[in-house]
């Protein structure tokens, strides 16, 4: 039987990044780059998981900018933060974390059938 890998709950179930899919809907991935709370570290398809959702209205590139912590624009992925922002490294980053958290938390989504 194989060891276990072991990381942070952080790191498993805070959302790092924002993935578009090619129909439009996003994926709230963890640091692994799977879906929030996913431990596995086999290939996941995203597709094959129900946690899609759509936007009710798309983001615009002053949304998107305020929710990523690099200050892009780009739709594609959105990092909400980076390795020098971990949240958990310190108050003053996740003071910034929470207000993007907030902010996204405030956005309706589309959510059940096929979005």
């Amino acid at each position: 039987m194989s060891n276990p890998r072991e990381s942070n709950f952080s790191q498993v179930f805070l959302i790092y990044c924002l993935d578009r899919m090619p129909d439009g809907s996003y994926v709230a991935l963890n640091r692994f780059y799977k879906p929030v709370g996913l431990t596995s570290t086999d290939w996941v398809e995203y597709e094959q998981f129900p946690v899609r959702f759509k936007f009710k209205r798309a983001l615009s590139a002053k949304q998107i900018a305020a929710l990523s912590c690099h200050g892009d624009t780009a739709a594609e992925r959105i990092y909400l933060y980076a390795d020098g922002s971990v949240p958990t490294a310190s108050a003053a980053n996740w003071a910034v974390y929470a207000s993007r958290l907030e902010r996204l938390a405030g956005y309706k989504i589309l959510h059940g059938g096929d979005n």
